[in-house]
């Protein structure tokens, strides 16, 4: 058999293999209609009952990537037994890359995954009455951070991540973004983004005023 036709059976399993693990994050909650309590994306989401149950929802899904992955996993392992297959070759590898990019935390004190247990219980304690700002000011999570509505401080800098609602760029898109970023959010946290030391270096100025 032509070199040709080996690339592409490797390439092809090797997709399969980076896609089939994230089905349920590109497609569960977002062909199911479970947005009902939530705004639209991408606006900001109230930091309330109803993010918390979807943050554990979106858990869940994670969870259930991780058991998607076996299939494609188990399957390249047995072809491989056998023969020397550059389809399973390529399906094993896919499998791989998706556990190394989950199984790596990108700050080891939050936990491990994408929504950790201690993200979620940090979420829900911002709904404790002394958490309240400005009088009773609304806390929303925003695209870069959680914030209140009122006066705009930031109560926690963590970048939103994707909750499963359809996206604003379309089924298409909106799924190859989540797909790419894992769903993990695509920009960094504030403090450490070029606009969010602008924001702290005009604070400053003013402050100086």
């Amino acid at each position: 058999m032509s070199i040709e036709a080996d690339i592409f059976r490797l390439s092809f399993g090797l997709l399969l293999g980076i896609i089939l693990p994230r089905v349920p994050l590109l497609f569960f909650t977002r062909f199911l209609n479970l947005e009902r309590n939530l705004p639209p994306h991408p606006d900001p989401i109230p930091v309330d009952e109803h993010l918390v149950l979807r943050l554990l929802l979106m858990r869940r899904v994670h969870i259930m990537c991780w058991i998607i992955a076996l299939l494609p996993l188990i399957l390249g392992v047995l072809v491989l037994k056998s023969s020397p297959e550059p389809f399973a070759f390529g399906l094993v590898a896919g499998v791989a890359w998706f556990a190394i990019s989950r199984g790596v935390p990108l700050e080891i004190e939050r936990g491990f995954g994408v929504l950790p247990l201690s993200l979620i219980q940090d979420v829900n304690n911002l709904r404790e009455p002394d958490v309240e700002c400005c009088n009773g000011g609304k806390l929303q999570w925003e695209v870069r951070s959680i914030r209140c509505q009122s006066c705009r401080k930031i109560v926690m800098n963590i970048p939103r991540p994707d909750l499963g609602r359809m996206r604003s760029e379309g089924r298409f898109i909106g799924s190859l973004r989540v797909l790419l970023m894992d769903g993990n959010s695509a920009f960094p946290p504030l403090e450490e983004s070029i606009l969010g030391q602008g924001v702290e270096l005009l604070g400053k100025v003013t402050e100086e005023e």
